[in-house]
């Protein structure tokens, strides 16, 4: 070991030169603090308040930099000579590292120190320090040998969490990638060095800490002893006191402390710390660290008052400084609780006339932290509920959430009494009460569904897709929402929608991968599917459904999707509210087909409920007489809206209904071409998309792909009924369950379906909620019905055709 002895005539003076009583004089040391410059070669932490790339916070090059200019004055002071890398922060002052090292070795310095900090996960915090060389084998002994020394020192800070304390000094060849062969700054030197990462400054609590000056100092005095250790001679006569301000209760939400470590408390800012003898005063600082430090104290027995505001005072006395040493002093204080317990905030809080989802918890936000028994004491609501309680915001806000949805359109009074404390034992002056009502629905309920249970002839290339009464949460849908094959076998899945349509229904839709014809599957809805409401599916559905074969009638193709789509126009003459621009438009497509390499794929937008598109050709493709049959394969989307063909002889337009959009994915959809007239030919003049008016009808893609005509094949026996603009029934035809939308309806209203003979097979109450209501077919008819609905003095009437 380097060592430098000073004659006895010299040492007060240099005592008092550098306050210190150390030597360092005949020692070079280089300094490089890491990086340079706000750029991108350098590391920026966003921390409240500072927003991405301001200046003003952290940047590794600026902290570097303060901890080097310090680390000059304390060794200059103690007699050393001192080279600098750089002395300012700016993107010249970036130089190569090569460069940076060569200086060193041309000046034949001791020792080379590369003051950086480290990033990683934001997690990890620990003392990192790399010498050249392998690990326990460096090419110049005394980098190994003050790299120990440094993370000793290092270690030795209490002020901050270290999530690894094991002595992690490495050799850079060991440590870095073995392609790099050490590391930059390193590699060339020919004098004893190392790079220092003293912490890492993505962990937050510490990018916080680096903010504070003295902090960075207190860094830069740890590599100025193990220096002194190395090389010098004496000790520093005085002492410190360093340490923080936190909350003796409360605890850091708003970025990742390590769990049970201090580091976790929450740092008071402002905090007055006065040192007692001397009267010396410390204010901690605005950014979240809570970190105090006294310097250069004399040998003694020391008290320190810590006073913020909202807090308690705090004396702590007998703190005992020695010298060369660093006391630490890690303090909590206690809020002051000398008022009594408040309320803050409350919620539902409600306008007049407005209602609260069934799913709704009740909270109350407190002055103070709440004292658990006093409040579940001092709780109720009427009509009663069963409920349980917990504890946020620091324990500042109490829940109680119902085990179960709420009961609707009630009216719910909740009383708080004011016998609840906080938990410096006062309580609240007055008791707490307010009301709300409860909205029309309580759970999540399933609108559609698609494939429908029982159904047969599902295509392989299909989509599940399932409409809800409200937007759904995104989390675990994939665990709740999935198919499984006949043995449980859960199929992956593709194209994921998720909430498509705007307002405030929900959906969910995806292909199934590996679907075989004439196999069973069974699409699975779990109970906890939940919407942005809290609203939950209350139970378990199963849909069970057989895959078979696409249909291929023995027909002529007229249509093959195969040609060019930029020719096709969107009729705006004769289409209906849609919106203007590109949401409205047929485009060949390659990528959904059954047949050939292309289909042709319809985007539609509409401006209101009551609207159609129409898209033409750009002449006629093919024609057809009465009475023949048309057949198309459609990939649907379960909107609900009907496909009409177009058809013109002689100037006259024919529109002839094909099918309600009332499926999911590729179906083979049939119709009669019944017109006016028995003779002549009919040319095939477009397609018209008329809107179902439901939530889900607005906007979305249909897929065309072969469109087949026939004298022979029969038609799928759909029958398109009309209905009113304030009575409307879907899906139409249905299978098991049907929507009915009866605008403005509120309330219970009774409903009967009977059979063409007028018998009734069906009949029951119907909750309204938002002009909406379900109903399970239960009879086991299929055909033509009459649904009737008794709404007080206006009765409403519909066919419904059941699969």
């Amino acid at each position: 070991m380097k060592k430098y002895l000073i004659p006895s005539l010299f040492f007060g003076l240099l005592f008092f030169l550098n306050g210190y009583g150390q030597n360092l004089e005949g020692v070079k040391i280089y300094v490089n603090p890491g990086h340079g410059g706000y750029n991108s070669d350098d590391r920026n932490v966003p921390i409240k308040p500072f927003a991405l790339g301001d200046t003003a916070g952290f940047w590794e090059s600026k902290s570097n930099l303060a901890k080097g200019l310090h680390l000059r004055m304390l060794l200059e002071n103690a007699g050393a000579e001192v080279i600098m890398s750089r002395v300012q922060n700016r993107t010249e002052d970036d130089r190569p590292l090569s460069a940076i090292a060569e200086e060193a070795n041309a000046n034949q310095v001791d020792f080379m120190i590369s003051i950086h900090s480290n990033a990683f996960n934001s997690v990890t915090n620990y003392v990192l320090q790399l010498f050249h060389g392998w690990d326990n084998n460096p090419i110049l002994p005394a980098s190994m040998d003050v790299a120990n020394l440094f993370w000793e020192r290092l270690i030795s800070n209490q002020t901050s969490h270290w999530t690894n304390s094991n002595r992690i000094v490495r050799g850079d060849k060991s440590f870095a990638p073995e392609n790099w062969n050490g590391y930059g700054v390193l590699r060339p030197l020919t004098v004893p060095g190392l790079i220092s990462e003293g912490s890492f400054h993505d962990y937050i609590p510490e990018t916080y800490r680096l903010m504070n000056r003295e902090y960075k100092h207190l860094e830069a005095w740890h590599f100025y002893r193990a220096f002194l250790d190395y090389f010098g001679e004496g000790k520093d006569s005085n002492g410190k006191i360093a340490g923080f301000v936190k909350d003796d209760f409360r605890k850091v939400t708003e970025y990742y402390t390590t769990a049970g470590s201090t580091d976790a408390w929450l740092p008071v800012n402002k905090a007055k710390i006065t040192l007692q003898p001397g009267n010396n005063e410390y204010t901690t600082d605005s950014l979240n660290n809570g970190f105090f430090l006294f310097d250069n104290l004399e040998p003694g027995i020391y008290q320190l008052k810590i006073e913020a505001e909202k807090y308690s005072t705090k004396v702590i006395d007998n703190i005992v400084v020695k010298p060369d040493t660093v006391t630490y002093q890690l303090c909590y204080v206690e809020q002051d609780r000398s008022d009594p317990m408040q309320v803050l905030d409350y919620s539902p809080k409600v306008e007049s006339g407005e209602r609260v989802s069934a799913a709704t918890s009740v909270v109350f936000h407190f002055n103070f932290e709440v004292d658990h028994e006093s409040f579940e004491n001092a709780f109720s609501i009427s009509p009663e509920v069963e409920g349980t309680f917990s504890y946020e915001n620091q324990e500042r806000s109490a829940v109680f959430t119902p085990n179960a949805p709420l009961a609707t359109s009630t009216l719910y009074t909740v009383t708080l009494d004011k016998s609840v404390k906080h938990i410096g034992g006062l309580s609240m002056e007055n008791d707490v009460a307010f009301s709300f009502l409860t909205a029309l629905k309580n759970r999540l309920s399933v609108l559609d569904i698609y494939p429908r249970n029982g159904m047969e002839n599902v295509y392989e290339n299909t989509q599940m897709r399932i409409h809800f009464d409200g937007r759904l949460v995104e989390e675990n849908l994939t665990t709740l929402i999935h198919v499984e094959d006949s043995e449980g076998k859960i199929l992956n899945r593709a194209g994921i929608e998720v909430n498509a349509f705007p307002g405030d229904v929900g959906s969910y839709a995806f292909s199934p991968s590996g679907l075989e014809p004439g196999s069973s599957y069974t699409l699975k809805l779990s109970a906890g599917l939940t919407d942005g409401d809290g609203l939950q599916l209350q139970n378990d559905e199963d849909i069970t459904f057989t895959v078979g074969p696409v249909d291929e009638p023995d027909a002529t193709v007229a249509l093959d999707f195969e040609q060019s789509a930029l020719s096709w126009a969107v009729d705006l003459q004769n289409s209906f509210n849609i919106v203007e621009g590109a949401g409205n438009r047929i485009l060949r497509y390659s990528s959904n087909q059954l047949f050939g390499s292309y289909s042709y794929r319809l985007l539609y937008e509409f401006a209101k409920p009551e609207a159609h598109v129409v898209v033409r050709p750009p002449e006629t493709l093919f024609s057809v007489t009465s009475s023949s049959y048309a057949g198309l394969y459609i990939w649907g989307n379960l909107s609900n809206n009907e496909i009409v063909l177009l058809f013109e002889k002689d100037g006259t337009e024919y529109e002839i209904p094909l099918t309600v959009v009332d499926f999911a994915g590729w179906q083979f959809r049939t119709c009669q071409l019944n017109f006016s007239e028995e003779n002549g030919q009919y040319n095939f003049a477009g397609f018209k998309l008329i809107s179902g008016q439901t939530s889900f009808s607005d906007k979305g893609i249909i897929i065309f792909d072969n469109l087949l005509v026939s004298d022979d094949f029969s038609t799928s026996a759909i029958e398109i009924v009309k209905q009113s603009d304030d009575f409307r029934i879907f899906p139409n035809p249905a299978t098991n369950q049907v929507q009915i939308e009866l605008e403005k309806a509120e309330g219970t209203f009774p409903y009967t379906i009977y059979d063409l003979q007028g018998k009734t097979v069906q009949s029951g109450t119907l909750d309204f909620s938002r002009g909406l209501a379900k109903i399970y077919l239960k009879f086991p008819q299929t055909g033509l019905f009459v649904l009737t609905v008794n709404q007080k003095n206006n009765r409403k009437e519909s066919k419904l055709l059941r699969e």
